[in-house]
């Protein structure tokens, strides 16, 4: 997702930006805090990375926590699945979001100095953002600077406005770079901050926040070596990151905030990669390694252990693998691939009354092939296995999780999570016509998820509740076999060409289903079917379209869930072209829910609380000098 349709795309976070995307929803808890879903997975089995390191964050731990990414500055999203997903863990299991930005420059900048200036104004929650960007250099050195800036308040949705849904953010980064003739070696730095509310009962009458931190440095490094018979190029990707949020919110209402809890995250990643050619093969040999620190200190920790009494104050990880990916041309028509992956997870907790250290190792391949049927139509398809660890979440979680309003416990004795699945697609291109069809199915071993009950406790873990004290759902980590399987298709059609516009039509759906097959049920949250049409009108320099998705009634539901009505969103997007001296640049406008629907997001916990925003627009500038 880049250019153009990423600017039309651009909403205030991650999973917003991707949602109309086929095979992916949102995890929507609230506007500030919404993950990408795919394909029906989330959380701990979607990696999310920035320039190929992770973010660095806890987000997969909880819907309530952001990913500390904002889209405003970013160039391009990529999201890989199926065998790409190799290069980057048991984690990736359901897929990788990787964020490109220009936080490292990759070329040289001598004699084209220059910047970009983004700024918009929405009305829906009467919300401002700034951001700019500048860049400049000799042949050999190069370096940008980029900032942003941004505020917004409670949203309006058709049922009226969501009480505790504003927030506001900040970014300032830097880096430079060594330009070399065969490559670059770099290094750049962000600090990321952002307060956000959070909406919805019990929240919103607390006043709840969170206050998030994140300090995050990086190297990269891209070399061709052009002395070597089987060596083509050595790429190095190194991250370090220095994360916390503290969670904020008064007692039943009444002053004074207090500091619930504050999660504290220090980690480094890094992955080196040997792109290499050896006879008819070619592809890519890899080391990666991930070092973590993880914490979270106050009274509402998920690892209180108010059950079990196996509590957790701390956990020190060390992830080591080694991977493997080859290409071979069999003939002029037909590409095949493989690969594998090993890696090894070593986890040292600490805890008066803390679990023995753990060490648990993974492996996953995946081969695959690609058939040019003709000219025009392409066939290609994967089987992979994947084996995911389980997190410390899943393993000893045991207190109350108040953000889904639950009290969550984990187990023990889960296995590796363990996954076969293939997926078939068909391409057709020609000069008019752009479509694909993707169907996939994927069989799981040991399926991780949270399972309710039907029983409730007490913040303490008392079952039942104690009296006057909050009742939250009981939901227990268990290991099932499951299955997941859909079809995902879309097409861009140039239905009309003149000299100065054209006019391109476009359709898209997707369909997933998720079940327990151990229990003959369905699996909790899955995204429902959509469908969406839209075309785009194009010009020289004036741009218009319209988007209409409908998403389907959800009603396969799994025990204690309940249905979600569907809704259909109609947005629309115009943009000119604009001029200032040198420099060019667009003003555009969005249109987003112009009918003003109701639209509850299945896959939130926040589905009743928090609809999707109501009927709102948004005008702003970009420039380019």
């Amino acid at each position: 997702l880049d250019d153009k349709k990423l600017d039309r795309a651009r909403a205030d976070t991650l999973g917003g930006t991707l949602s109309d995307e086929p095979g992916i929803s949102q995890s929507f808890f609230g506007p500030s805090s919404s993950r990408p879903i795919i394909r029906g997975l989330d959380k701990y089995r979607v990696r999310m990375l920035q320039n190929g390191v992770g973010s660095f964050d806890v987000s997969a731990a909880s819907e309530d926590h952001a990913v500390p990414i904002d889209p405003l500055l970013i160039d391009r999203i990529e999201v890989l699945r199926g065998s790409s997903a190799l290069l980057y863990g048991g984690n990736a299991i359901g897929g990788v979001v990787n964020v490109i930005d220009r936080s490292i420059p990759t070329r040289a900048y001598a004699g084209s100095p220059g910047g970009a200036f983004l700024s918009s104004y929405s009305s829906v929650n009467k919300g401002w953002n700034a951001g700019a960007s500048a860049y400049g250099g000799s042949d050999s050195f190069s370096f940008q600077i980029n900032g942003m800036e941004k505020e917004y308040w409670e949203y309006d949705s058709p049922n009226g406005k969501i009480k505790n849904s504003m927030g506001d953010s900040s970014l300032i980064g830097f880096g430079g770079s060594h330009i070399m003739k065969n490559g670059y070696v770099g290094l750049g730095y962000s600090r990321y901050e952002t307060s956000y509310n959070i909406p919805g009962g019990e929240h919103a009458e607390n006043k709840s926040r969170i206050e998030m931190e994140n300090d995050r440095f990086e190297v990269r490094s891209e070399l061709e070596i052009v002395d070597s018979n089987w060596l083509k190029s050595i790429d190095l990707n190194f991250g370090h990151g220095d994360y916390q949020h503290s969670e904020i919110g008064m007692e039943e209402g009444a002053l004074p905030f207090e500091t619930h809890s504050t999660y504290l995250r220090e980690g480094a990643e890094g992955r080196v990669v040997l792109m290499h050619e050896v006879g008819e093969f070619s592809g890519a040999l890899g080391f990666h390694g991930i070092l973590d620190d993880f914490k979270i200190q106050g009274e509402e920790s998920i690892f209180a252990g108010a059950t079990t009494g196996t509590d957790i104050s701390s956990e020190e990880s060390t992830k080591l693998a080694v991977f493997l990916v080859e290409q071979f041309d069999l003939n002029e028509k037909t590409q095949i691939n493989g690969g594998f992956r090993l890696e090894h997870l070593d986890r040292d907790y600490a805890g008066t009354s803390a679990p023995a250290d753990r060490d648990d190792s993974a492996f996953s391949a995946s081969g695959g092939f690609a058939h040019d049927l003709s000219d025009l139509w392409n066939l290609s398809g994967n089987l992979n296995y994947s084996e995911r660890m389980p997190d410390s979440a899943e393993l000893y979680g045991d207190g109350a999780h108040h953000a889904t309003e639950a009290f969550e416990i984990g187990n023990p004795s889960l296995d590796d999570e363990s996954a076969v699945g293939f997926e078939l697609i068909l391409r057709r291109s020609t000069e008019k016509v752009s479509a694909q069809v993707t169907g996939y199915h994927t069989r799981y071993s040991d399926y991780i998820y949270l399972s309710d009950t039907g029983n409730q406790r007490d913040g303490d873990g008392n079952s039942p509740p104690t009296a006057g004290e909050e009742a939250l759902d009981e939901r227990k980590y268990k290991g099932v076999s499951a299955k997941f399987y859909g079809i995902e298709a879309e097409v861009d059609w140039l239905a009309m060409e003149n000299a100065n516009w054209s006019l391109v039509l476009s359709a898209q759906g997707d369909l997933v289903r998720a079940r327990n097959t151990s229990a003959d049920a369905n699996l909790p949250r899955t995204p429902p079917a959509t469908l969406g049409l839209g075309f785009d009108i194009l010009g020289d320099k004036l741009n218009f379209g319209m988007n209409l998705t409908r998403a389907m009634k959800q009603d396969d539901l799994a025990p204690n869930e309940t249905a979600t009505s569907g809704y259909s969103l109609l947005d629309a997007y115009a943009s000119y072209d604009v001029a200032f001296g040198d420099s060019q640049g667009a003003l555009f406008l969005k249109g987003r829910n112009l009918t003003d629907e109701v639209a509850h997001v299945h896959t939130s916990f926040l589905n009743s609380d928090a609809p999707l925003p109501g009927a709102g627009v948004e005008v702003g500038l970009r420039i380019d000098f």
